[in-house]
């Protein structure tokens, strides 16, 4: 695309973005007398759908439906949905190899469809797939059946979804989506390392999960969550890593972070990447919003829950 289009296609999308629930609108939701008053709410911003489900679908397909519309079919924003393709991928082997039924169960926006898997799978023809997911989709079958060990495919799958991330971004030769991408397979490593050593996975097993190879030895070597902890230190003197879920939450902080700064841009797919990324987060504090007002949990617990960006 030239500059005169970017600047368009971003000018158009920030106009979306003025349009997203404030902190106001988010305190609104936690205050809000029930989940029927929250939905309320929500319609009045224009967030429409039957059920909570819907609801949070309907958003997010408008916020791409629209990214879509002004961007040329060159721009790389759709290595945000790999994590998508690469659930629905996991989804639908397991439900296939199981004889159940996945439909209900896959994720959208996705640049493959969930239907296509599930015919590859039945008939072993992989080359249908793309090349960013071929390879693991014939992996991961050929995994699962011969151990049918899921935990075991799944931890296949994540780490082949966040190489494919990488090498994406990096034949993009964009430093931004780059950054982004490395940023996201740090943040992983450290999280998988984390869980696993306090689930009690052998090192084995902690091996096959660690994507981040720059990490790789020292993560693999880790014997107990201290040395994990370390590991995190010494790469984010910054990090909250009093628990488990407070390293999670702050690794969310850190990616919102990361991509604020692409908002101030003109010429580029940057700020409207950082808008879908921004959307997601925000359609996921809504979700843990309208989640606890189903199962009435108090509002000091919620905004506990919810990113820094809300709250």
């Amino acid at each position: 695309m030239k500059d005169v289009e970017y600047a368009y296609a971003v000018a158009y999308i920030k106009t979306l973005e003025n349009k997203m629930l404030t902190r106001s609108d988010m305190e609104s939701l936690i205050s809000a007398d029930g989940i029927a008053a929250a939905k309320r709410i929500l319609a009045e911003r224009g967030w429409t759908g039957k059920d909570t489900g819907e609801i949070l679908k309907n958003e997010l397909a408008r916020a791409w439906e629209a990214a879509y519309e002004v961007l040329g079919e060159d721009t790389p924003i759709d290595v945000l949905i790999y994590e998508n393709d690469f659930h629905n991928l996991k989804t639908v082997l397991k439900a296939t190899v199981a004889r159940a039924d996945w439909s209900k169960m896959v994720l959208s926006p996705h640049t493959v469809e969930p239907s296509l898997i599930a015919e590859c799978i039945k008939s072993g023809d992989w080359e249908q797939l793309p090349e960013f997911l071929r390879d693991t989709a014939k992996g991961a079958y050929e995994l699962l059946t011969e151990t049918m060990d899921g935990q075991l495919a799944e931890i296949y799958i994540d780490k082949a979804e966040l190489i494919a991330v990488l090498e994406r971004a990096k034949a993009e030769k964009d430093n931004f989506l780059i950054g982004w991408a490395e940023l996201l397979v740090k943040l992983a490593s450290l999280k998988t390392a984390w869980r696993c050593i306090k689930a009690g996975k052998s090192q084995e097993f902690l091996k096959n999960a660690i994507a981040d190879s720059n990490l790789y030895v020292k993560l693999t070597s880790c014997e107990s969550i201290d040395d994990v902890k370390a590991v995190i230190s010494a790469e984010f003197s910054d990090a909250d890593t009093e628990t488990l879920a407070s390293f999670e939450k702050w690794c969310d902080n850190k990616k919102l972070a990361y991509v604020k700064g692409a908002k101030a841009e003109s010429f580029s797919f940057r700020p409207i990447m950082a808008f879908l990324i921004g959307k997601t987060f925000e359609i996921q504090a809504v979700r843990i919003i309208l989640s606890c007002k189903e199962n009435e949990i108090g509002q000091e617990i919620i905004r506990e829950r919810l990113r820094d960006m809300y709250v």
